[in-house]
């Protein structure tokens, strides 16, 4: 008698769970073959706030930074600009380590343009959406009336190319815009939403959000749709039904961290409105940084969403690297993006990379950007 075979009942080495570990077992046990990877990139004004952001060095060069990251990710190099984003105090964007965990897994980045100020010079699938008014307005989103046919036939499109898919995000200001969506349907994400801040900047966002939901005074049991349209970014609407459409088909990961938390809260909500789609197909995976973040609670938002979400992160580990940067990650001054801390579990499940041979991949990519 033929006997199936048992599934795996571990992660690979460099992964691991944050909430869930035996769903997270199960879930990248099924996982077979190499995904397809893409990134929904938006522009918000809410990234303009003053204090608000460090991905990117000034408010000026955060309108770039969803174009740059695109470029870099897809063409090995920036184009709009001489150099892709940094960090204020020096660590080059999350980019560098998504490019270099796609180059192992042998995997081409699609950029999904959901609304952007400055859109990148590449191929890209645009969704026609605007970008964000700030989240202050309580009307951040004009969201397009075929928006949901939009996205959802993006769905199924990258549904179609690939086993599983990686479904990223760039979007400077998207803590913040996250920590909105996720408060208005519910989630208590005051003080746990991750920051490109160093320590977080939780009272700067408190304050902002709690303008944002005054000036949105959202009836209560408003629909998922209009909560994003209030106080969201153009990212979060999209990427919620692309992987709700994709996941009718395939299992989808949410690369991410806190944003893409608040990204599975809509999709769930979505779904208990009747949308179409199977969370139990849906994943978030983000980075260390992120999940060990003193100064937000990842598991605790991952917890109060309406049904559990398998959660896990790369574990990688700059504290050794050669290169200052980098090592600045292991400060908190960068934690993830561009679908860093996916593209690396990717690398481990799929290329069976260590994480030190991670991170020697990722070393060469950024020596290759020349002096910081």
């Amino acid at each position: 008698m033929h006997t199936a075979p048992a599934r795996p009942t571990s992660l690979a080495p460099g992964i691991e769970p944050v909430v869930h570990p035996g769903a997270c077992a199960r879930f990248w046990g099924e996982l077979r073959g190499r995904p397809a990877f893409a990134c929904v990139i938006a522009s918000t004004d809410t990234a303009e706030i003053p204090g608000i952001s460090a991905a990117g060095e000034t408010p000026q060069k955060r309108q770039y930074t969803a174009a740059l990251d695109s470029e870099f990710l897809v063409l090995g190099r920036p184009v709009t600009l001489p150099e892709i984003p940094r960090n204020p105090l020096g660590p080059p964007s999350p980019v560098v380590i998504t490019r270099a965990a796609l180059q192992a897994v042998g995997v081409e980045a699609l950029v999904v343009d959901a609304g952007t100020r400055i859109p990148p010079r590449t191929p890209r699938l645009d969704l026609g959406g605007e970008p964000g008014r700030c989240i202050t307005t309580g009307h951040a989103l004009d969201l397009a009336p075929d928006l949901e046919d939009r996205a959802r036939a993006a769905g199924r499109y990258l549904a179609a190319t690939a086993p599983w898919l990686i479904l990223a995000e760039s979007v400077p200001g998207g803590t913040t815009t996250a920590q909105a969506l996720l408060q208005a349907l519910g989630v208590p994400a005051e003080g746990r939403v991750s920051s490109s801040m160093p320590g977080g900047n939780h009272e700067l966002k408190r304050r902002v959000v709690a303008r944002a939901l005054e000036a949105a005074a959202l009836r209560p049991g408003a629909g998922a749709l209009s909560v994003a349209a209030a106080v969201g970014d153009p990212m979060q609407p999209a990427a919620a039904l692309i992987a709700l459409e994709a996941s009718l088909r395939v299992p989808v990961v949410l690369a991410g961290g806190t944003q893409m938390a608040a990204v599975a809260a809509l999709a769930l909500r979505l779904c208990a409105e009747g949308r179409p789609g199977r969370p139990d197909r849906i994943s978030v995976a983000t980075t260390r940084w992120v999940a060990e973040d003193p100064s937000a609670d990842l598991a605790g938002l991952m917890h109060h969403l309406e049904r559990p979400v398998p959660t896990v992160a790369a574990a990688l580990d700059f504290s050794d690297s050669p290169l200052v940067g980098l090592r600045r990650y292991e400060e908190g001054l960068v934690k993830e993006g561009v679908g860093a801390g996916a593209a690396a579990c990717a690398a481990f499940h799929v290329a069976g990379l260590s994480p030190a041979q991670l991170r020697e991949a990722i070393e060469e990519v950024v020596r290759g950007l020349g002096p910081a």
